[in-house]
């Protein structure tokens, strides 16, 4: 499946983002920068937008609790030979087996995900390509730039479920859900 696709459908679900990066530290904080403009829109519940910072072990259980079907840790992620400003989306799990990608906080990402996935949420990473980590920069023009486009992706894709919603009545809406929550059993 391609990722817009697989991008598509997760957006149609209920769907919790999680910005993992440290602000202070240059393009390491694309995760939070993209939950901010997220929430900007409030086209989600604040509950579905968390800013995890560079601790996301300390969201596990919280996360585990939110009523959602998947799960997107939103970071800063290093590919080798790739420009900055590149973005990835996937299954994390993927990712992690064939040893693509490097989350900047790799390990405690592993952990939280494992916690979250015994719940049965799915969890994807969605990761921009940092240009530079270094303590006491902002982000770089790559990485803004990569940053605002997703926002934008988003955006539009939640904006179209919350319209599909809008159109749906009550009762047809509730049975795709059962029908949906069957097929996963």
């Amino acid at each position: 499946m391609e990722s817009f696709d697989l991008l598509k459908e997760i957006v149609q679900e209920r769907t919790v983002f999680a910005g993992i990066g440290n602000a202070l530290r240059g393009d390491d904080g694309f995760g939070p920068y993209f939950i901010n403009k997220l929430k900007e829109r409030k086209l989600l519940p604040d509950d579905y937008l968390l800013t995890v910072e560079d601790v996301p072990e300390n969201f596990a259980f919280p996360i585990s609790r939110i009523e959602a079907d998947n799960v997107v840790f939103v970071d800063a992620v290093i590919i080798e030979g790739a420009p900055a400003g590149s973005v990835i989306f996937g299954p994390l799990e993927e990712f992690d087996e064939i040893g693509e990608i490097a989350s900047t906080h790799r390990m405690s990402l592993k952990l939280t995900a494992r916690v979250i996935e015994e719940t049965g949420k799915k969890v994807f990473i969605l990761g921009v390509v940092p240009e530079s980590t270094e303590f006491g920069r902002g982000m770089t023009p790559a990485v803004i730039r990569s940053a605002d486009e997703l926002v934008k992706v988003f955006t539009d894709l939640i904006s179209e479920k919350n319209e599909f919603r809008k159109n749906v009545p009550d009762k047809a809406r509730k049975a795709k859900s059962r029908a949906r929550k069957k097929e996963k059993a």
